[in-house]
């Protein structure tokens, strides 16, 4: 008897598909290019030694949302089951990570915690989704200029 259904396995073969095929930052929507470009920036930042927070602040006009947004980068640090890869802010592809993130993003600003635990299945642990998405749901708010 197999593992997975033949559903589950076309499912799975078709996510690996769509994440090894690039994609471009430019067809990101900007609250999601946003927090791409926090994770690249926060991580330049944390190999320079220095705390990302006050240039996101002046980058956002807003510590508030520098918080948020950094405290989503920490968190998905912490909550990804291996080390989260990313491209140089100068870079206009993806990394498989960073377009996860942008999808979460998409569907933290949909409301649409099924869609953001559907896609994150298999990937992230359970009981640390929720935590995630309203972590992602918090800073997209902000970013977008929608209240948290």
């Amino acid at each position: 008897m197999p593992l997975l259904s033949t559903s589950t396995t076309a499912s799975a073969a078709a996510t690996i598909a769509a994440l090894a095929r690039p994609q471009d930052v430019r067809a990101l929507s900007l609250t999601a290019l946003h927090v791409v470009m926090a994770m690249r920036l926060s991580a330049m930042f944390e190999r320079a030694g220095r705390d990302p927070i006050p240039d996101l602040a002046q980058r956002y006009r807003s510590i508030e949302t520098a918080a948020a947004v950094h405290a989503l980068v920490r968190r998905v640090i912490r909550t990804w089951p291996e080390r989260f890869l990313v491209n140089r802010p100068c870079q206009l592809t993806m990394t498989p990570d960073e377009a996860t993130l942008a999808a979460m993003v998409r569907h933290a600003l949909l409301a649409d915690n099924e869609g953001f635990a559907g896609m994150l299945q298999g990937f992230v642990r359970a009981d640390r989704q929720d935590g995630l998405y309203h972590a992602t749901q918090h800073a997209a708010a902000l970013l977008s200029g929608r209240s948290a």
